[in-house]
């Protein structure tokens, strides 16, 4: 019997990108072996790699390689301190990354907050709002909101004035599908076990704004649809406290785009380090697959890079969402995340995550980091 293939585009990037991409493939490599699909994965120059190969961020070849695979797992693009004359529109940051997530229609953000027991001590947060731990999803949507609403300008009001506009937009439809991935995100949270789960908590400001008035409307009436999760309402301001109060209620928070920006950036504090937060980016699914784009939360790192100091743990959770979302494989994302555990609870610690007077943990780099986790898979 011929083993299922999925095509992959791994984009490393730039800085620490190809130093924890390296780890990632050796996971998904390992998880390969063990669970018997085949994964066609080609590796392809983007941000300054492309720059300094093509020309360009998002070389021709690199977009066609993207548009022929089943999802795309990215490391990271922007070096800040080099070039400073190129435009801004031909950065990495907007030529790459913002063309591609415009591209694939991918409207849909996923951020898994998950604090390792073993490392509560570098959660900002004292042990008793810790609770029995934090494992939190953040959705939210993509490609509306303040950041793409119309009009958007500055104005020259003169005697030395200007104004900014920005309008916040949100139509039905779009409401619609982030509410669904994150009900369906939520439910199968619910199936899997451990802390009490299935609960949707929708962020909105109805109080005040127009769309927020429409978003809780047209969350409530999706929610009906799912009447085994769970629905509340919270305002943005309050769920931005609650975060740090008592981060334990929260399970899946439905977020429109720029509340999403900030909330799931407050709540990656909780785990401790950038260094172990992966994200994926769905668009819609078809054929029962979804195509998704798929990178760490943090960034490029240039002091660090090439140094064997950065942790991979975020890109390596990355690969396992790529395998669950665009691959169909709970079983594999199930063995990556608990290697990952396994590797923390044997007490391997890359600098971010060491701490020196922590009993049974040695500090270890990038590479050793990957290997003891390709070998708990």
């Amino acid at each position: 019997m011929t083993a299922e293939t999925f095509k992959i585009a791994a984009l490393a990037g730039d800085g620490i990108g190809p130093e924890v991409m390296r780890e990632a493939v050796k996971v998904l490599r390992a998880a390969e072996r063990k669970f018997g699909f085949a994964l066609d994965l080609t590796e392809a120059p983007v941000g300054w790699a492309g720059i300094d190969a093509a020309g360009r961020a998002l070389p021709d070849a690199t977009l066609a390689l993207c548009r022929a695979s089943d999802a795309i797992l990215f490391g990271s693009v922007g070096l800040p301190d080099r070039d400073p004359t190129i435009p801004k529109e031909e950065r990495p940051e907007r030529a790459a990354l913002l063309r591609l997530r415009k591209e694939f229609g991918l409207f849909a953000n996923l951020r898994p907050v998950l604090l390792w027991k073993e490392l509560a001590h570098a959660c900002p947060l004292a042990k008793e709002r810790q609770g029995q731990g934090i494992d939190i999803l953040v959705v939210r949507e993509l490609t509306g909101g303040m950041y793409f609403g119309q009009p958007k300008r500055t104005e020259d009001l003169g005697h030395g004035q200007r104004r900014a506009i920005d309008t916040m937009v949100y139509t039905t439809a779009e409401i619609e599908r982030i509410a669904h991935v994150a009900f369906r995100a939520a439910g199968k949270r619910a199936q899997s076990g451990g802390r009490p789960r299935g609960k949707v908590t929708s962020i909105d400001k109805a109080n005040v704004l127009e769309n927020g008035v429409l978003w809780r409307e047209v969350v409530t009436r999706v929610g009906q649809q799912y009447p085994d999760v769970t629905l509340e309402h919270m305002f943005v301001d309050n769920a931005a406290m609650q975060l740090m109060l008592r981060p334990t209620q929260f399970d899946v928070l439905l977020c429109e785009n720029l509340f999403g920006d900030i909330l799931s950036d407050e709540a990656a504090a909780l785990a401790g380090s950038l260094g172990l937060l992966p994200s994926a980016s769905l668009g819609a699914s078809a054929g029962g697959r979804t195509f998704g784009f798929y990178e760490p939360a943090g960034g490029t790192a240039p002091d660090i890079a090439g140094k064997n100091l950065a942790n991979p743990i975020a890109q390596i959770l990355s690969a396992a969402l790529l395998l669950l979302y665009s691959c169909n494989r709970p079983d594999a994302h199930h063995a990556i995340v608990q290697a990952v555990g396994k590797a923390i609870a044997a007490g391997h610690r890359t600098g971010d995550i060491f701490a020196p007077n922590e009993p049974g943990v040695r500090r270890v780099g990038t590479r050793e980091m990957g290997n003891a986790i390709a070998s708990f898979v």
